[in-house]
């Protein structure tokens, strides 16, 4: 038993023993508060519990036994007005926690001792420390109900519980709850009967990452998205969208692109894809529509955007999911900001055993001091052996792999004043990269507002030109898509044209290449102008 935690009620109790001569101090009277501790998390063999105010507690420490109500869920009358308790099998203990009446479950955070424990409300049941008498079931509200959902597709539980509860009314179940329904793409489904106003999803373990918090509960038909904590409305159509994410995370900048992609699914045909933005300065701006599930965008305006795409499938059922997104300006950004990652082989999964490749980081940033940025590329191979990696101004780094196996690469970059920002990619090397390498291209830059006459497969519609022209930025006798994209990417930094493509990129002739040569060159693809 440890004693540090009782010194100042052992100093309390010999102050009042030295005033009180006659007169002996009792406990407050009873109450009806029971107090539970749910054991899944520390796995005690038997559990107590330590009760105290200034002038007394209720057993020597350890405390009195609690009673086992079922699975890892113990349970102990309250008899007295305490203030302070402590949860332990003898040995290993909680910290002092400040109880405040009412019937409370306690879950540990941890099995460490000094344990702290998460409060929620649970329903009331009698016990008592030294038997155990028949235990009076939690009461389980019935009635009129309705359906909830979460979505937990970033999660690893192989199982969901929803636990639910109405102070003073009773709860959907015992603790955890009642399993809900897999619907597939990491949505899960419960058909509840009561009338609730809190909430706890959890995998049946309990405790830490484990469970959610205490939720206030919306009501019926709503999907509570365990990443990102917020409820969403749920539609239950055929249509679903089990993700929307960006290439890049958010806060991005101003001129860097956006590679936005969805993953959806219909039993009832296939699907196409409308993607769009909204800042909270500007109106909505639609970026494609049609069957890819993947869209660039350049920002150019510092705003908070809301990027939403809709789904729809060949029966006519859709659906629709917004993600936020912060565009900041980053003219005059001091501190460095990776802005992409490439590679010569154009694979961001493989690289092949004794053949080199040519790493690029693409930055943004370092107006500070001398306005340098500086790179570092740190390649560790199979065996955990780096390469020698220095600063340079070079933002490119060649390596050969002579191993085969998984191999990292740490990008860096800092500006003159030593702020120094990485990231890192990983790479499986053999023999060959296989011919089913999945890489997505890099989608079609949007920088004007889609146009609903224009091809949705915009790759093939094109404008027949002399070879060199106007336009033609990749000389293959045709004015395309194609040449839009290759100036976003040099405007992006992702690639770098000639002298003689960057005459070609100028359509508008300011002798500059500029999101408005781009946007030029996608309205005559578009068929909207007649020439530059």
């Amino acid at each position: 038993m440890r004693k540090n935690k009782l010194i100042s009620l052992f100093l309390a109790a010999v102050m009042i023993v030295s005033c009180i001569a006659i007169t002996g101090v009792s406990s407050s009277a009873a109450t009806d508060n029971v107090v539970y501790f749910d054991n899944s998390v520390t796995g005690f063999s038997q559990v107590y519990c330590y009760m105290s105010d200034n002038y007394g507690s209720n057993a020597e420490f350890p405390g009195e036994a609690m009673t086992k109500v079922s699975d890892d869920i113990w349970s102990y009358k309250v008899d007295g007005d305490w203030k302070k308790l402590i949860f332990t099998d003898g040995e290993i203990q909680s910290s002092d926690l400040d109880y405040t009446g009412g019937s409370q479950i306690a879950v540990p955070e941890s099995a460490e001792d000094d344990f702290t424990v998460a409060w929620s409300a649970y329903p009331e049941a009698e016990t008592n420390a030294s038997t155990a008498p028949t235990q009076k079931k939690a009461k389980v509200q019935t009635g009129a109900g309705g359906t909830v959902y979460c979505q937990n597709a970033n999660a690893s539980w192989s199982k969901v519980y929803c636990y639910m509860w109405k102070d003073g009314s009773g709860n959907n179940h015992e603790w955890p709850g009642e399993q809900m329904t897999s619907l597939g793409d990491g949505t899960w489904e419960y058909n509840y009967s009561g009338n609730f106003d809190m909430i706890i999803f959890n995998n049946g373990s309990g405790g830490g990452d484990n469970q959610t918090q205490n939720i206030s509960f919306p009501g019926s038909g709503k999907i509570y998205d365990i990443a990102a904590g917020k409820w969403e409305d749920y539609n239950p159509s055929p249509v679903k969208i089990s993700s929307l994410t960006t290439g890049i995370e958010s806060p991005s900048y101003t001129n860097i692109s956006v590679v936005i992609s969805a993953k959806a699914s219909s039993s009832k045909g296939s699907l196409t894809y409308k993607f769009s933005v909204k800042g909270a300065k500007s109106a909505t701006q639609v970026l494609s529509e049609g069957t890819s599930s993947t869209v660039a965008w350049i920002p150019t305006v510092a705003d908070k955007y809301k990027i939403t795409v809709d789904v729809k499938d060949s029966a006519g059922n859709t659906n629709t999911r917004s993600i936020d997104f912060e565009v900041k300006d980053g003219t005059n950004l001091d501190v460095p900001f990776i802005s992409a990652f490439t590679n010569s082989l154009g694979s961001n999964k493989y690289l092949k055993l004794n053949s080199a490749v040519t790493f690029t980081t693409s930055a943004i940033g370092g107006k500070v001091g001398t306005n340098l940025l500086f790179y570092k590329f740190v390649i560790t191979d199979p065996d955990g052996n780096d390469n020698t990696a220095y600063y340079t101004t070079g933002s490119t780094y060649t390596y050969t792999p002579k191993k085969k196996g998984t191999y990292t690469v740490n990008a860096y970059v800092q500006n003159s004043y030593n702020d120094t920002i990485n990231n890192t990619y990983t790479y499986i090397c053999g023999d060959t990269i296989p011919s089913d390498d999945q890489d997505e291209t890099t989608p079609v830059p949007v920088t004007q507002p889609y146009n609903p006459t224009q091809p949705s497969s915009q790759q093939e519609t094109f404008a027949t030109v002399p070879n060199p022209t106007l336009g033609d930025v990749n000389c293959d006798g045709y004015v395309t898509v194609k040449d839009a994209t290759l100036v976003q990417k040099s405007i992006a930094k992702l690639t770098t044209l000639s002298a003689a493509q960057e005459k070609l990129a100028d359509v508008n002739k300011d002798n500059a290449i500029s999101i408005k040569d781009a946007t030029l060159i996608q309205k005559l693809v578009a068929k909207l102008i007649d020439s530059f």
